[in-house]
């Protein structure tokens, strides 16, 4: 697992991509620090952690175990 912090609120998570589709999310603290989460369903991701994951993915800071990409 890798730490990527969301661009727009700065929560830390310990992230593991295994595929371009499967990503495992691990918060650090409590996911309620995550200003976002109060207002997603049960289950959803925040979508600036998610773009933030995606970035971190793209700019090379962030392996992906497989190269299905």
């Amino acid at each position: 697992m890798q730490p990527v912090d969301c661009a727009r609120c700065g929560t830390r998570v310990q992230v593991s991509k295994n595929s371009a589709v499967q990503t495992s999310i691990q918060w650090e603290f409590d996911s309620s620090s995550c200003p976002l989460r109060a207002e997603l369903a049960l289950g959803d991701t925040c979508p600036a952690l998610s773009d933030s994951i995606r970035d971190a993915v793209l700019g090379g800071q962030l392996e992906v175990a497989s190269s299905d990409l």
